[in-house]
């Protein structure tokens, strides 16, 4: 009696034929099982993919036929996935298909997306074969993407094609194809809006909104990320309110998951503005301007928000755009607003300078004036009136009126001026930058800015003046300087209050100090910069700031010197204890540390009573605080002490 065993060792052997006649008995029994059932189908697959990849196509509808008659277990996924694979290749376009695999498999892409194509032209396929043309569509594409000279509208079609496709979504092949679709678009070379809208955002996977990381570190954006971004900018230069309406959900939602991305923000502003929507685009417009201070054109984004409820504020942001570096090619638009107000208030001297400014930048770029610049200049008294040498003063008088606007919610901040320091920028370019000190309830903030940013009053600072600031915490935790301002005050360094800590060592080999205020505070003093002597107990008087490392907080001495003041009780103390020796060493009974050199200056024995001065002290080997003594005042023997 054959088994389905036997008809399994036989397929295996590759006999095929013979293994089908004995499954064809197996299925003749009254009693034949659902082994006997996956033995007889397995045969049946075997036989029609040997036929379908040789071109005998004659004998496949008969097994076709046979292989539905089954009901086969549908709790067996390969089986059933090799059945539906087996179904497909009876079709009339089997071979085409089974043709474009093997062109797969052998990495010749362009041929087999030509024999998908034309195998689908036969009529409809079932998903997998549309998946495995769909994947067939991304590994052509990305050929061709990683050539020179790529072929572009190849590509473009191919996606166009997928688009067409009933795959499963979301899924890994759908990111894929976003990814190709995002590559094109950073390049120019692709309407982002478009497609985003046709492959539906809202198919995103979770692992999609997920940020890389560089080995250094550096967080680039997720693909989502960069997708919405991508579309965000198009949709905020397009005049289709449908395609604006449709992105805007999607911003939001990736604002929501990445807040420290301006671009999005401003995106969201500009298209907010495109639909006349100004009060919802204000916020947005703030954050941007906050985050871009020194860039003229967020000032302009700012300025073309508020112009129709507030003209003060908008033209306030106009000048505060001027103000900024910008070469004058930019600043055209922004440049007829102003020059507007002036003919408005009758500046006629100022709007000429502006006005010559554009159609001087225009002349030099080969360009055409615009109309607006030019209806001012027909004007008669344009002939017969000279330009300002100068709008600066005018831009200063206005500029007011932009920072309270953007700055109104932050309060002002006391503060001291630092050091001038020297940075490299990313292209090794010199940057003069300060040091600027905030006023805090502990520790002065330390933070710095460029000297260009000090504004008019720059040259009038010195070190330890006084001023003022309004500023944030941003989005990348970072303390962000908007507007700064001189103020009174009777003394220099007046942000700064004295803390008085313990000298714990004395390093003459390296030329520092340590000292230690408490267990949070503590650091390094050079001796030259001291004007006097210390030793290891001694109290100091510090004035020191704070500032943010990548291991965390730090300390900077601004000012050390000697004082008479006693530091809390928590880091010195006067103690009387009985001492044990070990080693050299020597630990009292609430384990205060004799260092050897102090057991033999003072000659200390086991058991007896010592007194003298102890600080506090870290030890990092073991990570740990303890106390050490400083100084020993007094020995005395047990006996003595009673």
């Amino acid at each position: 009696m054959i088994t389905s065993k036997e008809v399994f060792a036989k397929r295996k052997e590759g006999a095929v034929d013979e293994a089908y006649q004995m499954a064809l008995e197996l299925m003749g029994s009254p009693n034949a099982d659902d082994w006997d059932k996956k033995a007889f189908c397995w045969c049946l697959i075997d036989l029609i993919k040997r036929d379908a990849s040789n071109g005998k196509l004659e004998n496949l509808s008969h097994y076709r036929s046979q292989l539905e008659s089954i009901r086969a277990d549908p709790s067996d996924e390969v089986l059933t996935k090799g059945i539906r694979n087996a179904l497909s290749l009876c079709n009339p376009s089997g071979r085409e298909f089974s043709q474009a695999k093997d062109l797969s498999r052998a990495g010749k892409h362009t041929e087999a997306v030509a024999a998908y194509r034309k195998a689908l032209a036969c009529g409809p396929v079932d998903r997998e074969i549309q998946t495995g043309f769909g994947w067939e569509l991304y590994k052509h594409s990305k050929e061709l993407m990683a050539q020179g000279n790529a072929n572009l509208g190849a590509v473009k079609r191919n996606l166009n094609d997928y688009l067409k496709l009933d795959v499963e979504k979301p899924s890994l092949l759908h990111t894929c194809v976003l990814q190709l679709a995002a590559k094109l678009a950073g390049q120019d070379k692709f309407n982002m809006l478009v497609f985003s809208r046709l492959w539906n955002l809202d198919y995103l996977r979770t692992e999609d909104f997920e940020r890389g990381h560089s080995n250094d570190g550096k967080a680039y954006p997720s693909l989502a990320e960069k997708v919405i971004q991508q579309a965000a900018k198009e949709a905020a230069t397009s005049d289709n309110a449908l395609d604006q309406e449709f992105i805007i959900p999607h911003i939001d939602t990736a604002i929501e998951q990445f807040p420290d991305n301006v671009w999005l923000k401003l995106n969201k502003a500009k298209i907010l503005l495109s639909l006349g929507m100004h009060d919802e685009a204000l916020a947005f417009g703030l954050a941007v301007a906050k985050a871009k201070s020194s860039d003229y054109w967020a000032w302009g984004l700012l300025g073309d928000i508020i112009f129709p409820t507030d003209r003060s504020a908008a033209i306030g942001c106009y000048c505060k755009a001027l103000s900024c570096h910008a070469e004058d090619k930019f600043t055209g638009k922004i440049r007829i607003r102003v020059a507007q107000h002036m003919l408005e208030i009758n500046n006629l001297v100022a709007a000429k300078l502006e006005v010559e400014t554009i159609m001087r930048s225009k002349a030099s770029e080969g360009h055409k004036i615009p109309e607006a610049a030019a209806d001012i200049a027909s004007l008669p008294w344009f002939a017969e009136t000279p330009a300002a040498s100068s709008n600066r003063d005018f831009y200063k008088s206005r500029i007011p009126a932009a920072e309270t606007l953007l700055f109104s919610d932050l309060p002002w901040i006391n503060a001291n001026v630092g050091e001038k320091f020297t940075v490299l920028d990313k292209n090794g370019k010199s940057i003069q930058k300060r040091k600027i000190f905030l006023e805090t309830s502990t520790l002065p903030s330390e933070e710095s800015i460029p000297e260009s940013k000090l504004g008019g009053i720059k040259f009038a600072l010195g070190l330890g003046d006084a001023i003022r600031i309004k500023g944030e915490i941003d989005d990348n935790q970072r303390f962000k300087i908007f507007v700064l301002d001189s103020r009174e005050s009777e003394m220099r360094w007046d942000v700064f209050h004295e803390k008085i800590g313990v000298v714990d060592h004395v390093n003459l080999d390296k030329g520092v100090l340590h000292f230690i205020v408490d267990r949070l505070i503590d650091g390094i003093v050079p001796l030259n910069d001291l004007a006097e002597s210390f030793s290891e107990g001694d109290s100091i008087a510090l004035r020191m700031s704070r500032y943010t490392t990548k291991h965390g907080p730090a300390y900077r001495v601004c000012q050390a010197t000697a004082s008479n003041k006693q530091p809390s009780e928590h880091i010195k103390k006067q103690f009387c204890e009985e001492v044990r020796v070990s080693n050299g060493m020597g630990f009292t009974e609430n384990d205060i540390f004799i260092a050897p050199p102090l057991v033999v200056v003072h000659n200390i024995k086991d058991g007896l009573n010592i007194s003298g001065t102890a600080v506090l002290n870290f030890n990092k080997k073991r990570g740990t605080w303890g106390w050490k003594a400083v100084s020993i005042v007094n020995t005395n023997s047990k006996l003595d002490a009673s």
